[in-house]
């Protein structure tokens, strides 16, 4: 088998193309704002593998991802999406791989198992079981809290062993359920197939979409593509670029998201040479890409342990900015927070920093105003009347002109609202990972608007054809229909202008809260922003005491302000807690008789 380095990838069909610009049309329409970073990255011709994540936005993420990739790729698809009607045909359409996921083929096993972990963490009982009917070696036994033992050999119908103990399970009775082995060498070379040809492929490697904040462990599939495809051509230039799908509330409609492709890996020699081997050195080269490209992943994403977490970090890095950063910078300076929060989340300052950046959000919420609106409370209640005054007639004008688009639409946004949450308590109940569902929520918000808009905007075209026929008899037929046909087509184009100013109209809603407190309760902005101050200092100094963990590499994302103060000098941090005591002393005043 013989490659060269200097081949070029081959040209995309016409119709991916059309689909590409199809998804970036939809992408427009759901999103208020996509950024791309890093495209500068991705390799030009080279064979690449996309590990694309976290998959937090179902069908979503592969919209998003396809409509900003500069190169084309084959996705790998499962297989109970591939059968489905609509998605499946688009599947298709784009030479999708489909991908029989063993836990698209999961089913409950006959009979209880007894486990205990501390007398024989590699041995399975039964009670009532089949073992040697039901399983076979390289299933999967699924129990317990979601607990999952690799069959080795099945014994007898009552006993098997697994290949590792399973971690963190308790001993106990438990009901089970079976994974069998999936035999996914066909898919394995098709893979190979286009990457030899200089082709891409994608692969989301957690495995199934979900709605938690941290990445699901990767899927060693991958992996195991890209050491077998160098295995069988060594002179491959295969890449594996990251590819980080980051999200500000992905269920919403009118959101922001960020695609960033993240540094291209090289595998070495060294492990293609240990997987050839196979055995235990094959797990171990695995294991080690897996390793690496879950570091990668860290570079392009944020990926907190809980969402508490995650929110502090998030207000932790708004303290942080000096500047007004872009979407791109943003989601970077978010990366870099998580992993240094993760890494000094053990060190006594952070968690008495954690504990008062929570605390800042806590009396925000009770305000109803969010951080970025703090800023705006350093106005005069006289200038604060006027400009509240002027905002507010400004909303009245843009409601009155988009009350009669959101009234016709009605009945769409109450299909939307009901179908995608009809689908997102199905995606709850069928999932062992999934927090609340809200990854299907934007997929079937899209699939829906899709089909029952121009359905909603026909059946108003034939009211109005019904009205050309009763009153205005003096227009022929072809007429009467050409109108009919043109306000079925102006209608989303209408409808369109009226979501860009819907788009205005949000944002001078978000300003009216801090405006309206502004006036009534001067006090409390001024306390609100003195606190945020003094909390930006504290960030501030706590991230250039650890630049090398915040900050690495970093120096347009680093304040340039030298006034302040640092957390190596006693007395300046014995200044500012003495602040933050007095605020929140004042603060606990206030909330006795404040209202938001």
């Amino acid at each position: 088998m013989t490659t060269t380095t200097t081949k070029e990838a081959p040209s995309p069909p016409l119709v991916h193309s059309v689909f590409r610009l199809g998804f970036r049309f939809v992408a427009h329409l759901f999103f208020r704002e996509i950024q791309t970073t890093g495209t500068h990255l991705v390799p030009v011709s080279d064979p690449c593998i996309f590990i694309v994540g976290p998959h937090a936005n179902q069908f979503v993420d592969g919209l998003c991802y396809i409509s900003r990739n500069p190169r084309h790729s084959y996705a790998l698809m499962a297989s109970v999406s591939y059968d489905r009607p609509l998605i499946g045909h688009i599947g298709k359409i784009l030479s999708a791989i489909p991908v029989v996921r063993p836990q698209d083929i999961v089913h409950l096993g006959q009979g209880s198992l007894v486990y205990n972990p501390n007398k024989e963490p590699l041995v399975l009982h039964g009670h009532g079981t089949r073992f040697t009917e039901q399983l076979g070696p390289r299933d999967f036994i699924i129990f317990g809290r979601n607990y999952k033992g690799h069959v080795s050999r099945i014994v007898s119908d009552t006993v098997l062993e697994i290949t590792h103990a399973i971690p963190h399970a308790e001993a106990g009775t438990y009901s089970f359920k079976i994974a069998p082995h999936v035999d996914q060498t066909a898919v394995y070379e098709e893979v190979h197939a286009y990457l030899n040809n200089h082709e891409c492929i994608t692969v989301f490697p957690e495995g199934g979409s979900h709605d938690r904040p941290e990445m699901l462990p990767l899927k060693a599939g991958f992996a195991v593509m890209a050491l077998g495809a160098l295995a069988e051509n060594p002179t491959l230039p295969l890449k594996i670029v990251p590819v980080g799908m980051n999200y500000f509330h992905p269920d919403r409609f009118r959101s922001r998201a960020v695609v960033s492709f993240g540094q291209p890996m090289t595998i070495e020699p060294e492990e293609v040479e240990k997987f050839k081997r196979g055995g235990k050195e094959r797990r171990e080269a695995v294991t080690r890409l897996l390793d690496r490209s879950d570091e990668a992943f860290r570079t392009v994403t944020t990926n907190a342990p809980d969402f508490d977490t995650l929110l502090i970090i998030h207000a932790a890095r708004r303290l942080y900015q000096n500047r007004k950063l872009s979407i791109q910078q943003t989601v970077k300076l978010n990366c870099h927070f998580v992993s240094g929060w993760t890494k000094l989340k053990e060190d006594p300052k952070l968690e008495n920093l954690a504990r008062k950046v929570k605390l800042y959000n806590e009396t925000l919420a009770f305000f109803g105003i969010r951080d970025h609106q703090v800023q705006r409370l350093d106005i005069t209640p006289v200038r604060a009347s006027m400009l509240l005054i002027k905002r507010l007639c400004t909303l009245a004008l843009l409601g009155g002109l988009g009350a009669p688009a959101f009234i016709s639409n009605l009945p769409l946004i109450w299909a939307i609202d009901y179908i995608s949450k009809k689908k997102q308590r199905e995606a709850l109940a069928g999932s062992m990972v999934k927090i609340a569902g809200k990854d299907v929520l934007a997929t079937w918000k899209i699939i829906v608007a899709g089909i029952a808009a121009p359905m909603l905007y026909g059946l108003y075209a034939l009211i109005y054809l019904r009205h050309l026929v009763k009153r205005r008899p003096d227009l022929s037929t072809i007429h009467k229909l050409i109108r009919a046909c043109m306000a079925w087509a102006v209608q989303p184009i209408l409808y369109y202008v009226l979501l860009r100013l819907g788009d205005t109209g949000l944002d001078i809603y978000k300003s009216i809260k801090p405006l309206f407190l502004a006036v009534r309760n001067p006090d409390v902005g001024k306390l609100l922003k003195t606190m945020r101050k003094d909390l930006s200092k504290d960030v501030t100094a706590f991230v250039h005491e650890h630049s090398t963990i915040f900050l690495p590499d970093e120096p347009a994302l680093k304040h340039d302000d030298t006034s302040i103060p640092s957390t190596s000098s006693s007395s300046s941090t014995s200044s500012s807690a003495s602040s933050n005591s007095k605020n929140i002393f004042r603060f606990s005043k206030l909330l006795e008789t404040a209202s938001p």
